[in-house]
């Protein structure tokens, strides 16, 4: 079964273009893009997805807002803020809120390893079959 992946960014041409980069990652994975934070809560709470990936700067709810509510609604789900706001400030006010890591726009590439380590962590494997 194929690992439900959760995005949401406010961005039409972002959220395409990264919606593409993680399908051809070679991986089994299924993703599903939302344009804001509200969107984002319920569709998390529809699809019950693998991993969530939360754009910081959305229109009807923010993604540290959103976050923290799909973390109420799934719980043991790992929610990454993916941002192009660059600030350890905002990293340790997002790990204390319980998202599972920050990911910065600027190293758009880390977020594949990202994610593929929070699937590793809930026993998922990511890989696709050979």
């Amino acid at each position: 079964m194929a690992a439900r992946i959760l995005i949401a960014d406010d961005h039409d041409h972002l959220r395409a273009a990264l919606s593409e980069l993680l399908q051809k990652t070679g991986d089994n994975w299924s993703v599903c893009a939302v344009a804001d934070g509200k969107a984002a809560i319920e569709k998390a709470g529809e699809v019950k997805p693998d991993v969530v990936v939360l754009d910081l700067l959305m229109p009807r709810r923010n993604g540290m807002s959103a976050g923290r509510e799909i973390h109420a609604i799934l719980p043991g789900v790992p929610v990454i803020l993916f941002t192009s706001v660059t600030s350890a400030s905002l990293d340790a006010d997002a790990r204390r809120a319980g998202f599972y890591d920050v990911v910065h726009k600027a190293n758009a590439s880390d977020l594949i390893t990202v994610i593929r380590k929070a699937l590793a962590k809930r026993g998922l494997r990511s890989a696709s079959a050979s």
